[in-house]
């Protein structure tokens, strides 16, 4: 069977990260790193794909792969109205709503299926998009919250956790659809998130919040702690940074870099300490939230992303969950794999490409219309 050869488009604020996928295995991850002088005159995140492409053009020469290679290109979604899991071809109507950015992300990322769609028609292969940003497959009851009208919506990292738990799934002979998982994205923003037979149906708001204290994110934050914020002074702008990129470690120790935390820490500070163990501890309890909304019915919890990588924290926080079900680690990023096999299993028939309809997946309860 043809082996197919699948560009992979995930643009970042700094750079841009691309590979190329063929078969099972990913040959070129690669990031290309941008300066902000490059995009001076840009005035918005779609202006830059010029010139993000022409970097991408440059890095496929040096690793010796013509365009004519490509089975299919496949980027990051972000920037669209939230739909359910799974691969998408990116038409028309995801290229302009990631164009102009319907979901209000405001997130170079976007530029993932705008470059991507753009290749696609110029070399004439298919474009894709893999389980994107704002995947949504919340149970009714995680929407819901105690005053009407105010519904939860989905934030996590669906495309790293899904691709994890697609992999882990393999290895154990199983299907994703037959199992259920808690998984954990450990990175900058700490997602926590209930896994039921291939759906993602709860999860905490990552950057919103809600849910652990994380290297930059505030974690859990109460409607009270907030009145308490804007007494002091804090502005709701501002408190808005502490929850999605101002707090956390960052806020309390001047850093996100959980390497500096814990050199602070061997130093004997207590306070960096507290806060290590707080968050590891703040973990814990959400991970056992997530247990519940599984109704204890949990084949695995996955730990993935950046903080996976320290072995330490995953030692301490083995301690508050693994009562609930074996653990496996799967430390850092699977981003390129879930795009690259995301597209593989489409081109090969296993899975049947979506179309994304331009609507939200959900809107709202009948009663909400009466």
């Amino acid at each position: 069977m043809k082996e197919f050869t699948v560009l992979t488009i995930n643009p970042g604020s700094s750079s841009t990260k691309m590979g190329v996928v063929k078969g099972d295995k990913v040959i070129v991850n690669r990031e290309v790193d941008h300066h902000k002088e490059d995009f001076a005159e840009c005035k918005t995140f779609a202006d830059q794909e010029p010139i993000r492409m022409a970097m991408i053009r440059k890095a496929l020469e040096e690793e010796g792969i013509a365009l004519s290679d490509l089975d299919a290109v496949a980027g990051r979604g972000v920037g669209l109205y939230p739909c359910a899991g799974g691969t998408y071809k990116i038409d028309e109507l995801a290229y302009e709503h990631a164009k102009n950015d319907v979901g209000g992300i405001r997130h170079p990322a976007s530029l993932g299926i705008i470059m991507s769609y753009k290749l696609g028609q110029e070399l004439n292969i298919p474009a894709f998009f893999v389980n994107p940003m704002p995947t949504d497959e919340l149970c009714d009851m995680a929407r819901v919250t105690g005053i009407p009208g105010i519904y939860r919506p989905a934030k996590s990292h669906p495309l790293n956790q899904k691709q994890v738990a697609i992999h882990h799934s393999e290895l154990m002979g199983k299907k994703y659809e037959d199992c259920n998982y808690i998984i954990l994205h450990l990175g900058g923003g700490t997602s926590i998130t209930a896994h039921e037979k291939g759906k993602m149906i709860d999860g905490n708001r990552a950057g919103d919040g809600q849910g652990p204290i994380s290297p930059n994110r505030s974690g859990d934050l109460c409607v009270d702690d907030v009145i308490k914020c804007i007494k002091k002074g804090i502005s709701p702008d501002e408190a808005k940074d502490y929850a999605s990129s101002k707090g956390g470690l960052l806020a309390w120790c001047g850093t996100d870099d959980l390497r500096e935390v814990k050199a602070m820490i061997a130093n004997g500070d207590k306070k960096a300490e507290l806060v290590y163990n707080t968050m590891i501890y703040s973990m814990g309890k959400w991970t056992a939230m997530m247990a519940g909304a599984l109704k204890g019915k949990v084949d695995a919890i996955l730990l993935t992303g950046g903080m996976a990588r320290d072995t330490e924290l995953c030692d301490k926080l083995a301690e508050y969950i693994s009562w609930i079900a074996p653990i496996y680690n799967y430390a850092g990023s699977f981003e390129t794999e879930a795009l690259g096999f995301g597209a593989i299993r489409v081109l090969k028939g296993d899975e049947e490409a979506k179309t994304y309809t331009g609507k939200p997946v959900w809107n709202g309860f009948p009663w909400d219309k009466e």
